[in-house]
């Protein structure tokens, strides 16, 4: 199976976590626990597949934490390496030995912090092997996790990690992640349920074949961005027409997830034109979920963008 292939795999994993439904906010204790594994790794501190709930782990976990930290959150190690399990690479192991304990759904609240130190967090092989083994594949995950879940913090984090701030989007364009754009493209039509957010067109195959495309509204090589409130599904014909500057998904007062404008250069008097004319001051037809719902900033850049030469 192509490298590609097989980070693409993961990273759909990788990129949406199972996490807390309540609140419009996406918990951040998953991804911070996995950047916290990378970043003892990285320092030799573990060196097999077999990551114990240590005094350093927990330390290092409330450094990346109090970065990405927003509202009521609480920095709790046990939630996300206890219920990490659910997402199916995670396994919890007896120290002795013994089968994997606290499979998932065997209870909804974690266990005490004495019992979880009696136990191992252990990767599926497969992922151990093939990538949490290498020292450069360490570092795309990581950048991949940044970039789904905090690119706001990159720099921040980057620095927790000892790693030099993002490279010049060029620069770090060439060291790509094998998978990403499959990765966001499963994430953003599931999110939207594989309907375009301009004109509402639905047709999906299969998991692989749906007529709708996963856009980024800040474009990825000037956000390096991959949070479901930076993308919008949409059709070939829109979303080439955004990509061009001639329409932009932005920001309305009376709208959450904002409405269409149409730049000044199209004339519904065109033969071609008329259809994206007729977008303007539609409401964006919006995710399932309102805490994807794109964000303020994102809408923002693409009206200021509007009518730009692409």
């Amino acid at each position: 199976m192509p490298i590609e292939t097989t980070w693409q795999q993961w990273l759909e994993r990788f990129y949406d976590l199972r996490r807390d439904k309540r609140g419009s906010h996406e918990r951040p204790h998953k991804p911070v626990l996995l950047l916290a594994v990378l970043d003892l790794l990285d320092r030799g501190l573990v060196n097999r597949n077999e990551i114990p709930l240590s005094p350093e782990l927990t330390k290092t976990f409330k450094r990346y934490f109090a970065v990405v930290l927003q509202g009521d959150d609480q920095p709790s190690i046990k939630n996300p390496f206890y219920h990490l399990v659910g997402d199916g690479f995670w396994h919890l192991v007896s120290k002795q030995g013994e089968r994997p304990l606290y499979e998932a759904g065997n209870a909804a609240r974690a266990p005490s912090l004495g019992a979880l130190r009696q136990v191992y967090g252990r990767f599926d092989e497969t992922l151990w092997t093939a990538f949490l083994s290498d020292a450069h594949s360490r570092h795309m995950l990581r950048e991949a996790l940044i970039a789904r879940y905090f690119p706001e913090h990159r720099d921040q984090l980057a620095a927790i990690a000892g790693e030099r701030p993002a490279a010049p989007s060029t620069e770090a364009l060439r060291d790509e992640l094998p998978g990403r754009d499959g990765a966001f493209r499963h994430t953003i039509l599931e999110i939207y349920d594989y309907r375009c957010a301009a004109c509402g067109i639905r047709v999906k195959i299969d998991h692989d074949l749906s007529l709708v495309e996963a856009a980024h509204i800040i474009p990825f090589g000037v956000s390096r961005n991959d949070k479901p409130d930076n993308g919008l599904a949409l059709c070939p014909n829109h979303h080439w027409a955004m990509d061009r500057f001639l329409i932009a998904p932005c920001p309305d007062s009376k709208r959450r997830a904002g409405v269409w404008r149409v730049g000044s250069g199209l004339d519904a008097r065109i033969e071609g034109q008329k259809d994206l004319v007729a977008l303007t001051n539609q409401p964006i037809i919006p995710p399932r979920e309102e805490k994807f719902y794109p964000a303020i900033e994102s809408l923002r850049w693409r009206e200021q963008h509007l009518n730009a030469k692409y």
